[in-house]
């Protein structure tokens, strides 16, 4: 899970499957409490990645601004089966 101080906008998270004879599923999620805790808010649930491929969870024109003291949570139906990639911005104040 990310831990974070500012608020982050989040431009893509990239599921990438990493084994090279089977589909593995994987979950995005965005929870209400840092460290992966509070309640669960699915981005995409149990999506089936084929052998060898990646999907592109979300990007630039569907982000999602991430807030102090929330997670983003991401699960593989394979333990190493898939592998996350996050690209963001930190939103200041000043």
């Amino acid at each position: 899970s990310i831990r974070h101080i500012l608020p982050l906008k989040i431009n893509q998270i990239v599921a990438a499957n990493v084994n090279g004879t089977s589909a593995v599923d994987t979950t995005v999620a965005v929870n209400n409490a840092a460290a992966g805790a509070g309640t669960s808010f699915p981005v995409v649930s149990t999506v089936s990645v084929p052998a060898d491929a990646s999907i592109i969870v979300t990007d630039k024109t569907t982000a999602i601004y991430l807030m102090e003291n929330q997670s983003i949570v991401v699960t593989s139906g394979t333990a190493s089966g898939i592998s996350y990639t996050i690209s963001y911005e930190a939103i200041s104040s000043s």
